[in-house]
């Protein structure tokens, strides 16, 4: 038989239940930050989140495995890689330059730059980049040049080669420091596990004079250029990787934004998705293909993972003074 005495204690338990509840909730929905922050118009994530890769729990740099390279450190990679181009067939692949061109309404220029997937054909890629409405299509094919054979040397802020290294313009591009006593790029991630973007974000960090850090779906740091890195199955139209740049004025000098797209229509075979986007990301700080065919920053993918020598030497020259 019920009492009253049950009658409140019946009470009690139901709001002591309704507050669990509440609080329950209120913990499940969180804070803001548990969803992507997606900082470029119209990409990213539109229904729910993605379940957060180990990743997502990365460090913004890892100094301790990736320590910034010295003077000596340079010249050595540098020795080492030429070392390796030497004992290699001659080369006979010309270089391909694929890219697209369109003014935004603001009037800044922004040119996207394709890195191809091995067998592709350039004519067919440039053609299915028309076909889907990309402006001003260009593809150049040229004999690599021959590479300018001095190490690490004072060289001007505005050069645009450094032996088969070279810029992504001439005159070259570069990211403002904004206060900091290094530019600072912020790479914001939100492409899927199978893509190793912290490991290609702390080797280009290894470059003096310029920061690379990594994040997950935040971009929350002050003075940082935030660069959106995503994934998707954009299909096997014959490109694996491409960067979208867009410069304060022309299509030279300071960069005013970049993103990243990884196509995920690929399996891996004879490239590596850690070279792909080591690849994309020296785009990004100022890098165009290299002129030798076993760089990681050659037009192709490939196995290639490391950031070689030439390639972190002229960016430390672009980046050695203060914009």
């Amino acid at each position: 038989m019920s009492t009253a005495t049950d009658h409140v204690k019946n009470s009690a338990a139901v709001a002591v239940a309704a507050i669990i509840a509440i609080g329950a909730n209120l913990a499940l929905t969180g804070p803001a930050a548990a969803h992507p922050t997606i900082t470029k118009a119209g990409v990213g994530f539109t229904s729910t989140p993605p379940t957060p890769w180990p990743k997502a729990t990365s460090p913004l740099t890892n100094l301790a495995d990736f320590p910034k390279l010295t003077e000596t450190q340079l010249a050595t990679a540098i020795s080492k890689e030429r070392a390796e181009r030497a004992a290699t067939p001659a080369q006979t692949d010309p270089l391909v330059e694929l890219t697209t061109q369109e003014t935004l309404a603001d009037g800044r220029t922004r040119v996207s730059i394709y890195s191809l997937a091995p067998g592709a054909d350039p004519e067919k890629v440039a053609d299915s980049l028309r076909a889907q409405g990309k402006k001003n299509v260009q593809l150049v094919r040229h004999t690599p040049a021959s590479p300018i054979e001095s190490g690490p040397q004072p060289m001007a802020s505005t050069d645009c080669a450094y032996g088969q290294a070279r810029t992504l313009s001439c005159p070259n591009a570069w990211w403002t420091n904004l206060g900091r006593t290094n530019p600072v790029v912020l790479f914001n991630d939100h492409s899927g596990a199978q893509w190793p973007v912290t490991d290609a974000v702390y080797k280009w960090n290894r470059t003096p004079n310029i920061d690379s850090w990594y994040t997950w779906n935040n971009c929350n740091q002050s003075n940082v250029h935030c660069v959106d890195v995503t994934s998707g199955s954009y299909g096997q139209g014959g490109w694996i990787g491409y960067t979208e740049t867009t410069w304060n004025w022309g299509t030279s000098g300071a960069m005013f934004d970049a993103y990243v797209y990884l196509n995920d229509s690929y399996p891996p075979s004879t490239f590596t998705r850690n070279n792909v986007v080591t690849h994309e990301l020296g785009h990004v700080l100022g890098l165009n293909h290299n002129q030798w065919n076993g760089d990681v920053m050659w037009w192709k993918a490939n196995m290639r993972e490391d950031i070689g020598g030439e390639n972190p030497e002229l960016l430390r020259q672009v980046y050695s003074v203060d914009r």
